[in-house]
C-alpha cells in the first residue's frame, strides 16, 4: 500500500519570519488519517479528494474544503476519506500578526471558513491556487498574496520577536519567567500571548515542554523515553498526563498506531527546516 507523500517548499526570503512552509500533502489509498500534534496556524487549501477533521479534546468535527486552523492545544484527527491532496501554508505566530487582521485566540482550537475579513482576496487566491497546474505556479501563487499583503503592514516590534524567542527557550518555564523576560506585566504578557499565540502563558509553556518531549521521543520510541524526559517534567506519570491531555491516547497508544502523514511529513520537514514539528520551528526577525 502507497503511503501519502509529503512535499515541503520555502516561502520567499522576506516571508520567512512570518510563514514556515508550504507544503503539499498527496493520499493515493484512502481511507487513511492520522493524529496531527498541537501545532501554530495553519491555511490548508484542498485541491482534491474529502477531508475530515475531529478535534481530539473537544469533538468538534468538521467537514469541509479549503480552511484557516487555528493554534491548536490538542491534536487534530484528520482523515482523507477518498483519494485527495492539499497545500497547506504554515503560519508562524509572527506571520499571524502580520499576514491576520484576528486576535489569534479567536482562532484558536478552531477550525473556520476563510473570510475575506481576516484573509483579503480570499476568492483570488484559491482562483489562482485552481488555474495552477503544479507545486512551484501554487507556491508562487500563495507567496504573491502574502507578500502584496505584507508590503501594506508595518514593520512588527522587536516585543513580539522577543515573545517568541522566549517561548522556544526552555529556560523560560513560568508565566511569570515569560512575563519577566520580555520586560512587562504578567497582565500584559496574557494579553500579548492570547492575541499572537492563541493561548496564555501557562498553556503554551505546557505545549512547547511537551513538545520538545515528543520530538525527542518520535526519533526513536523504542528507546527507554522515561528516561528522555524534558527537564520540566517531574516523573514519567507527569509526562503521561500531558500526553493524555495534548493527543488524546496514552504515549504507548499513540506509538503503537500508524502515523502515516505525520511520519511522512517530519522526515520531510526535518530534511528541509531542520524541526519535525511546526511548533518547534525557531523564529526568524523580521528584515
Amino acid at each position: 500500500m502507497a503511503g501519502p507523500v509529503v512535499r515541503f517548499h520555502l516561502p520567499s526570503p522576506p516571508l520567512r519570519p512570518y510563514i514556515s512552509s508550504y507544503y503539499f500533502t498527496e493520499v493515493t489509498e484512502a481511507p487513511t488519517g492520522d493524529l496531527l500534534t498541537p501545532e501554530w496556524a495553519n491555511l490548508r487549501f484542498v485541491l482534491s479528494g474529502r477531508w475530515t477533521v475531529r478535534f481530539v479534546r473537544s469533538g468538534a468535527v468538521a467537514d469541509r474544503g479549503s480552511a484557516l486552523f487555528g493554534p491548536t492545544s490538542q491534536a487534530v484527527e484528520v482523515r482523507c476519506e477518498a483519494p485527495g491532496a492539499t497545500l497547506g501554508v504554515g503560519l508562524l505566530p509572527l506571520g499571524w500578526t502580520q499576514l491576520l487582521s484576528a486576535p489569534a485566540h479567536a482562532f484558536a482550537d478552531r477550525c473556520a471558513r476563510l473570510e475575506a475579513g481576516a484573509m483579503g482576496d480570499f476568492a483570488a487566491l484559491e482562483a489562482a491556487i485552481a488555474r495552477a497546474s503544479s507545486d512551484e505556479d501554487r507556491v508562487a501563487a500563495v507567496d504573491a498574496h502574502f507578500r502584496s499583503r505584507l508590503v501594506r503592514q508595518p514593520t512588527p516590534t522587536p516585543l513580539l520577536l522577543r515573545a517568541h524567542e522566549s517561548l522556544m527557550d526552555p529556560a523560560t518555564r513560568t508565566a511569570r519567567d515569560f512575563a519577566a523576560g520580555l520586560g512587562v506585566s504578567e497582565r500584559h504578557a496574557v494579553r500579548l500571548a492570547q492575541d499572537m499565540f492563541g493561548f496564555a502563558p501557562k498553556l503554551l509553556l505546557r505545549r512547547q515542554r511537551f513538545l520538545r518531549t515528543l520530538a525527542v521521543i518520535s526519533a526513536d520510541p523504542k528507546t527507554v523515553w522515561g528516561d528522555r524526559l524534558d527537564d520540566g517534567y517531574f516523573d514519567q506519570s507527569h509526562f503521561v498526563r500531558d500526553f493524555k491531555w495534548f493527543m488524546g491516547c496514552t504515549p504507548t497508544t499513540y506509538f503503537e498506531r500508524p502515523r502515516p502523514i505525520i511520519s511522512a511529513a517530519a522526515r520531510a520537514r526535518q530534511a528541509m527546516l531542520g524541526a519535525g514539528y511546526q511548533g518547534l520551528h525557531p523564529p526568524q526577525a523580521a528584515g
